[in-house]
């Protein structure tokens, strides 16, 4: 027997609306400034940085300030990405370095939107110090730029050795047990019958 509260909740319960299953089940549209990185993402092309390094330091040497420079590169991705597209995770990274330094953000705080991306960070801190020092960033970029390539050629040499003992494995499982009951057994089955049965 249902006490009066309890018929009183379910009542209101049952009276409240439900959404339709169609409105809850549908995912948000996708954004342009969508951060959600998926697996088939992979890891951070370096040739790709060193190239985006190498564009900020061409438009800092021609005299752009920082937010424009980055800018620039943030730009780059735009061009290559086609209308209604979602940006690369890299790209939002450097739109949010843009933002933060139109925003009037101390640049340690504006360059933490790179904390994570090789090269990147390094040329984070040398933005820092330039804005503090006044050291040069363009010969700093270009020492980055030639350690991203370096690391991007050495991961390219570590590839290809994987690949090599990776196509061993088919001829280890595959070839040489076929060759043992297809080439040895029956030899070792002839000379055992007739051994055998000489006897």
């Amino acid at each position: 027997m249902l006490t009066l509260p309890v018929a009183l909740f379910l009542g209101a319960a049952l009276a409240l609306p439900v959404a339709p299953p169609r409105t809850r089940l549908t995912p948000e549209p996708a954004t342009r400034e969508s951060t959600s990185k998926t697996p088939r993402d992979g890891p951070p092309d370096r040739h790709r940085i060193a190239s985006d390094i190498e564009l900020f330091a061409a438009c800092f040497r021609a005299g752009l300030p920082v937010s424009a420079a980055a800018g620039a590169v943030a730009d780059s991705y735009a061009l290559s990405t086609g209308e209604g597209e979602v940006l690369p995770p890299l790209a939002q990274k450097w739109r949010r370095v843009v933002a933060f330094h139109e925003l009037g953000v101390e640049p340690e705080r504006a360059w933490s939107a790179m904390d994570g991306v090789p090269g990147c960070e390094e040329l984070a801190s040398l933005v820092a110090l330039s804005h503090a020092s006044g050291s040069a960033v363009a010969e700093g970029c270009d020492r980055i730029v030639a350690k991203l390539r370096e690391d991007a050629a050495d991961d390219a040499t570590a590839a290809a050795e994987r690949a090599g003992v990776l196509i061993s494995i088919p001829l280890a499982a595959f070839f040489l047990p076929a060759f043992f009951v297809l080439g040895l057994a029956p030899v070792v089955i002839g000379l055992g019958s007739e051994m055998f049965g000489g006897q």
